[in-house]
């Protein structure tokens, strides 16, 4: 079978659109169609169905998704062994990224790279944690650069550094006079929180601290919780390495306890990454600080 095919089918899956895996492809609309209608005559079946919110997977195609992404898998390991075998390292490596990572990490990840391996290709998703997992385990992602995802999943996870949690709140605020926040003074204050979903770290500091803060809006994105904070709409728990990403009218405090979340790399097997990976992982490792 030919795995292009595969390739669009699963882009369109993923981006939620043909027009979206266009763009990521590079093709017209009128390939993506004629493709994904040669495919569908091939197996016997419908694979895409078109609902309010773009294109999604039939019951057919979801049985296949497993099977599809792992023939992909397959297929770029194969390449990248054969690269590797002669001496050079080319390839394509997808990576979800929290946007901190993004801006403090990928650049220079990239851009190693781009000076040293330039046939290396790099994909980069912004997703939130549970996407990053799911990523993983489905195949759609090579790597993550997220935090500590917990003992109870079924990824691997490498360790990189500790970032730690602050507390920010507009200027003038009382909690300006503590060198470090006890955190049990949190419970008197509103907050503006990052969804679960996308980060849990910020939950983590009180769930550990044994109670629930009042919220009084969530976002998906942590320099709009800092926007927030700018204006006087609450406080925030967020990572050092996103407060430094993000310079404005608040202030920032330690807490006590002092609280970190571990920035790491996640990958769904490190026994059985591809050689890519592997090399991608070790200059990570290596360089990372």
């Amino acid at each position: 079978m030919n795995t292009q095919k595969i390739k669009v089918l699963l882009t369109a899956i993923d981006k939620g659109s043909l027009t979206k895996a266009g763009q990521v492809l590079g093709y017209t609309q009128s390939y993506l169609t004629q493709t994904m209608k040669a495919f569908e005559e091939e197996v016997g079946f419908p694979l895409l169905v078109k609902t309010n919110r773009g294109v999604e997977p039939t019951r057919e195609a979801k049985l296949l998704l497993p099977t599809m992404r792992k023939l992909l898998e397959c297929e770029e390991r194969f390449g990248q062994e054969i690269a590797e075998l002669n001496g050079l390292r080319k390839g394509t490596i997808r990576i979800g990224t929290y946007v901190s990572t993004s801006v403090y990490w990928v650049p220079q990840i990239i851009g190693y790279f781009q000076d040293n391996y330039p046939q290396v290709i790099f994909q980069i998703e912004e997703l939130g944690h549970d996407e990053m997992i799911d990523g993983l385990i489905d195949g759609s992602l090579d790597i993550a650069l997220m935090s500590f995802p917990g003992e109870k999943t079924s990824i691997d996870f490498i360790p990189i550094l500790e970032d730690p949690m602050m507390v920010a709140f507009p200027p003038g605020h009382e909690l300006s006079k503590y060198d470090y926040v006890p955190v049990d003074r949190l419970r008197d204050y509103p907050f503006i929180m990052t969804y679960k979903s996308y980060d849990k770290d910020p939950h983590r500091v009180f769930e550990d601290a044994g109670f629930t803060p009042e919220v009084k809006y969530y976002s998906r994105d942590d320099f709009a919780v800092l926007s927030m904070v700018q204006r006087g709409l609450g406080l925030a728990i967020l990572p050092e390495l996103t407060i430094n990403e993000f310079p404005g009218d608040y202030d920032t405090r330690m807490l006590d306890p002092e609280a970190y979340r571990t920035l790491g790399i996640g990958i769904r097997s490190v026994e059985y990454a591809g050689p890519l990976a592997r090399f991608v992982i070790r200059y990570i490792r290596d360089n990372i600080k």
